[in-house]
Order: structure tokens, then C-alpha cells, then sequence
């Protein structure tokens, strides 16, 4: 049966609730049914509120069951892409921790080659020498200082800069040594008598320069020397050692270790080879 628009013949909006539909049905239908209304149009009106009402609500049943398709759909499609998100993140995760362990691996086989073999055995000599060293160092810094005499062989003609704006000039002495002292005593020094050096009584390292001018007693400190600064740097002689006893897979080992067989380990050689330290350190300062 066409009947045209159903909300038209119910008397209702296109966007009325069920609710609301089913209340104008049943007015409708109250009014014109054939066994309350006797008036011949009324069937006719009766089974054309009847149409409406049926066309209206299997409309609004396909709607509803395109509704819930369209969300069961979405719902489906977000669980697939959440399934999807799940598994990549899992691989990414898995794929990070198999980095993490292959890098892991490499530290601990790294750091076991530092630590065995010739690398580990040099490493290790470095810091049991450095150790002794740093001992000797400042054993040596605070026992009671000597003085030995010297004889200059020849002056500087230039001055230099050093800490606390003074200037200082060069001195060489016959057995071979250099110190550097404030410019005006070098001017002083040479014309003065019994020059000494005050120094260490193990390794004969120098701390100041002593003189006679007339029938006074002059003293003035060492520029530039290792004793000048022994005490800051006898510190880098225990790096060895620390990086050593507190090794561990990472970089500070790895570069503590570096830095103990080059730089550290050619320090004490020139430390130890330079103005017969060496020969000092065996015989105790006597020679």
C-alpha cells in the first residue's frame, strides 16, 4: 500500500524518538479503529496508521542494525589495530632488550680483555707503580729537606711570566740541572756566594734556591718544577688503581684504562728518567 510520508500520516516529525512514535500510534489507532469508530474512512485511515507505523519502525530497526553493524565494525577494526599496535611494540621492546644484551656482552667481553692478558697485566703494573710512586711522593714531600751545593754555569738574558705576576729567568747549573727563580734574585745569584739547592731528601726534588749576599742568607722558591706542583699531580697516580679495583663494563673503565698505559704510565717514565730520579729512588737519596 503506498501511503506517502509515515511520519506525515502519524503526525510526527522525521527525528521523533520511538518513544514518541509509538505514543502517536496508539492515539491514532485508539481514534480510528473499526471497532470504536464506525465512520467508513476511518478503516481506511485506521490501516494507513498501521502502514506507517510498521514502515517506520522496520526503517528504524534498519537503522539501528546499520548502526550497530557500522560500530561492531569500528569496534572490530580498533581491536585489530590495538592487536596490531600490541605486536609491534612487543617486537620493538624485544628487539631493544636483544640490543641491550648483544652491547651488554660486548662491555663484559671488553672489559675482560682489559683485565687479562697483556693489556691487564700492563694495566695492573701501572697501578701498583703508580701507587708506590704516590706514597713515595709525599713520604718524600714532608720528610726534613737537604741542601746541596750548586755552581751556576750560565744565566738566562730573558725573563718570563709566572704565577702571581712575578717574573722569573733561567738558571743552569753544572750538574745539568735548570731551575727557574725570580728574576731579581737571578741578578742577585750571580754575585753571590755558597748557592744551595734546598731539596727532598729522597728524590732530590728541588723546593728553593739558598744564598749568601754579603752577610745575608736569601731564599727564593723554584718556578716551574714538578715539586711546584707534585702534590696535585701525584693524584693522577692513583687512577690506576681505582679504575682497577672499582672496574666495570662502561666507558669510565674503558678510558681510565687508556688513560693508565699511555698517559699515567709515560708520566712516571719521565718522571722517574728525568734528573737521575731514578738512580735516587734505588739508592735512597744518597747518590
Amino acid at each position: 500500500m503506498s501511503i506517502g510520508d509515515p511520519f506525515k500520516i502519524l503526525g510526527i516529525n522525521n527525528d521523533a524518538s520511538p518513544a514518541e512514535i509509538r505514543k502517536a500510534y496508539r492515539l491514532l489507532a485508539k481514534k480510528y479503529h473499526p471497532d470504536t469508530n464506525k465512520d467508513q474512512a476511518a478503516a481506511q485511515q485506521f490501516l494507513m496508521i498501521q502502514e506507517a507505523y510498521e514502515q517506520i519502525s522496520n526503517g528504524a530497526n534498519e537503522i539501528d542494525n546499520s548502526i550497530k553493524q557500522k560500530e561492531q565494525q569500528t569496534e572490530d577494526q580498533y581491536q585489530k589495530d590495538l592487536e596490531a599496535y600490541r605486536q609491534k611494540r612487543n617486537a620493538a621492546r624485544e628487539k631493544l632488550r636483544q640490543k641491550k644484551q648483544r652491547e651488554e656482552a660486548y662491555k663484559l667481553a671488553y672489559l675482560e680483555r682489559l683485565k687479562t692478558g697483556n693489556i691487564g697485566r700492563w694495566h695492573q703494573l701501572v697501578a701498583y707503580l703508580g701507587l708506590i710512586m704516590f706514597f713515595i711522593l709525599w713520604l718524600d714531600f714532608f720528610l726534613k729537606p737537604r741542601t746541596q751545593a750548586l755552581v751556576v754555569e750560565s744565566y738566562g738574558i730573558k725573563t718570563y711570566g709566572s704565577i702571581d705576576n712575578h717574573t722569573v729567568q733561567l738558571i743552569k747549573c753544572t750538574d745539568g740541572r735548570y731551575f727557574w727563580c725570580a728574576d731579581i734574585h737571578g741578578h742577585q745569584i750571580a754575585t753571590s756566594q755558597s748557592l744551595k739547592a734546598i731539596q727532598t731528601p729522597w728524590l732530590h726534588q728541588v723546593k728553593a734556591l739558598s744564598f749568601h749576599r754579603d752577610t745575608l742568607l736569601h731564599t727564593t722558591p723554584v718556578h716551574f718544577s714538578f715539586y711546584w706542583a707534585q702534590i696535585w699531580l701525584s693524584l693522577l697516580l692513583i687512577i690506576p688503581i681505582i679504575s682497577w679495583y672499582f672496574a666495570s663494563a662502561d666507558i669510565i673503565f674503558v678510558l681510565g684504562s687508556y688513560v693508565s698505559r699511555y698517559f699515567i704510565f709515560t708520566l712516571i717514565l719521565w718522571f722517574l728518567f728525568t734528573e737521575n730520579r731514578i738512580v735516587h729512588l734505588f739508592t735512597f737519596g744518597q747518590l
